[in-house]
């Protein structure tokens, strides 16, 4: 039996895990203010590759808002006509559950001895099957990406339900920093 859309949506509320097939390969995604489920999503941070962060994936620019306190104006420009993938960083994250910050902050403190910011990877999904998704979910989804055609064991083991279409070959987003003063600077192009 396929699921909905909205069926789909509803398991997300329900604090399922789903694996998004999207133009940057397989990533598992949860309700990003469901602490159970965003716990139970970040026990895949080991299985994600290194360069990587958990990202909220969202539909479209007006959905920065939600995920960043202070969004510098360039930003909803460059979110919204990026023609390729792009995980932008932003300072000041918010609206996520708290597990999120505290996981984040004891693994930043434990590999690299400092205290964590609350910062946040966010990209606009590119697919228009999944922008569906997250626009009858009503807010972004919080995801583990692992830009690969395969999903690890671990996260096939915790997604109930597997969504979208795979590529034939993922495209691997730039990842760019940008400051609350709108100073950009590019961790990976």
């Amino acid at each position: 039996m396929t699921l909905s859309i909205r069926d789909i949506a509803y398991q997300l509320r329900q604090g399922q895990l789903i694996a998004i097939a999207d133009e940057t390969g397989w990533s598992v995604a949860a309700d990003p203010v469901n602490d159970a489920a965003v716990g139970q999503l970040l026990t895949l941070l080991g299985t994600m590759p290194k360069e990587l962060e958990p990202t909220v994936l969202i539909h479209n620019s007006d959905q920065l808002g939600l995920y960043v306190t202070k969004v510098p104006d360039v930003a909803y420009d460059l979110v919204e006509f990026a023609e390729n993938p792009l995980t932008v960083v932003y300072d000041q994250g918010k609206n996520l559950s708290t597990v999120f910050w505290q996981t984040l902050a004891e693994s930043t403190v434990a590999s690299e001895g400092v205290q964590a910011k609350e910062q946040i990877a966010v990209r606009r999904v590119l697919s228009a099957d999944v922008q569906r998704l997250i626009g009858s979910f009503g807010r972004g989804l919080l995801t583990i990406p692992f830009e690969s055609l395969l999903l690890p064991p671990a996260a096939e083991a915790l997604a109930t339900i597997r969504f979208g279409t795979l590529p034939g070959m993922p495209k691997r987003p730039r990842i760019m920093r940008l400051k609350v003063n709108g100073e950009v600077s590019f961790i990976r192009k």
